[in-house]
C-alpha cells in the first residue's frame, strides 16, 4: 500500500470526494435560501396588491349600495374609472353638474363639446390616477383644490374672467395622482371668418 504523507490514496480521495460534497450542499443551500427569498418577496407583493384590490372592491360595492339607494338625478352626469384607462367625451347640455371618480387608473374626460350652465360644476375625485378634463373655451373657470401630494396643472389663463360667459365650479379631491384641466382651441378658423364674410 502506498502512503503520501501518512495518508494512503484511498483515505485521500475519501476526504477529497467530501470536501466536494460539502461545497456542493453549501452551493446548494445559498441557492435555496436565494430563491426562498424571491418567493417570499413575490408572496408579500401579491399579498399587497390582493389587498389593495379586496379594498377597492369594498368601495365599490359600498358606492353602489349608496346609489342605488339614492334617488336619480338626471342633471348629473358620473364618469368613473377603477384598474382601466377610459376615455369619454360628452356632448350635451350641462345644467346641473358631473361627478368624475379615478381609481388606480387613467381617465380622460373630454368636455369641449358640452354647453355648460352658468354655476354648474366638474368634481373630480383621484387616488393614485392620472386624470385629464378638457372644458370649452367659452367659459369661466373657478377652481377648488384639496390635494395630497398631486400634480395640478391648470392649461389656461387664470387671469381671464369674462362676465356675459358662463362660470364653471371646478372642485378636486385628489391623492397621489395627476390631473390636468385643459380649455379646448377655438375651432373658429380665418378660412371660416372669410367664408361668413362672403355670404354677408
Amino acid at each position: 500500500m502506498v502512503f503520501v504523507m501518512g495518508k494512503s490514496k484511498r483515505e485521500i480521495k475519501k476526504e477529497v470526494k467530501k470536501e466536494m460534497k460539502d461545497k456542493m450542499k453549501t452551493k446548494l443551500k445559498v441557492k435555496v435560501k436565494k430563491k426562498m427569498k424571491k418567493v417570499k418577496l413575490l408572496f408579500i407583493v401579491l399579498t399587497i396588491l390582493a389587498a389593495v384590490v379586496a379594498v377597492a372592491k369594498a368601495i365599490e360595492m359600498l358606492l353602489e349600495k349608496k346609489n342605488k339607494n339614492r334617488p336619480k338625478d338626471t342633471s348629473l352626469d358620473q364618469v368613473f374609472s377603477l384598474f382601466a384607462a377610459a376615455k369619454d367625451s360628452l356632448y350635451k347640455k350641462i345644467t346641473g353638474g358631473v361627478m368624475v371618480g379615478s381609481y388606480f387608473s387613467t381617465q380622460r374626460l373630454d368636455c369641449s363639446g358640452c354647453e355648460f350652465k352658468d354655476g354648474s360644476f366638474i368634481a373630480i375625485k383621484s387616488c393614485l390616477a392620472y386624470v385629464n378634463v378638457v372644458i370649452p373655451e367659452n367659459v369661466n373657470v373657478k377652481f377648488d383644490c384639496i390635494d395630497l401630494f398631486t400634480y395640478v396643472k391648470q392649461e389656461y389663463d387664470t387671469e381671464e374672467f369674462d362676465e356675459s360667459l358662463p362660470t364653471v365650479y371646478i372642485a378636486l379631491k385628489g391623492a397621489f395622482s395627476s390631473v390636468i384641466i385643459t380649455k379646448a382651441e377655438s375651432t373658429y378658423t380665418e378660412n371660416e371668418e372669410e367664408l361668413n364674410a362672403a355670404e354677408a
